[in-house]
């Protein structure tokens, strides 16, 4: 497959773009100003209260995850032929990259998800 095929630039693009996306639209539930709660301790209660901008870090580092697997994805093969790659063969190395890549967005998307729904049950 080439690595300039639209679906894998459009995959990528997603990949790379939907975590910060998520974190605006679970941002965007809540009215300006308000306090949400952002932390439960072990017990279950909430411990933690704040501004929803607090988890745009974690988003972007989410982006920034993503952009490093695109990073890898694209020079695949410069890495195996340097040795930089083990366990994997030079076939699957670009699946297993997006296969991760998935799976990051679908993690940050179930937080934010699960995020917005406990918050607005604990207000």
């Amino acid at each position: 497959m080439r690595h300039n095929a639209p679906l894998l630039w459009l995959f990528w693009l997603f990949a790379l773009a939907a975590p910060l996306l998520a974190c605006l639209v679970a941002i965007a539930q809540f009215p300006p100003g308000v306090e949400v709660p952002l932390h439960w301790g072990a017990s279950g209660q909430i411990d933690g209260w704040g501004s929803p901008w607090t988890l745009l870090p974690f988003s972007l580092i989410m982006c920034a995850a993503n952009a490093l697997m695109w990073v890898m994805y694209r020079y695949s093969d410069k890495m195996y032929d340097m040795g930089l790659v083990h366990g994997v063969s030079r076939k699957n190395i670009r699946p297993f990259l997006c296969g991760t890549a998935v799976v990051m967005v679908l993690i940050t998307v179930a937080i934010f998800a699960w995020w917005v729904v406990s918050a607005k049950a604990a207000m």
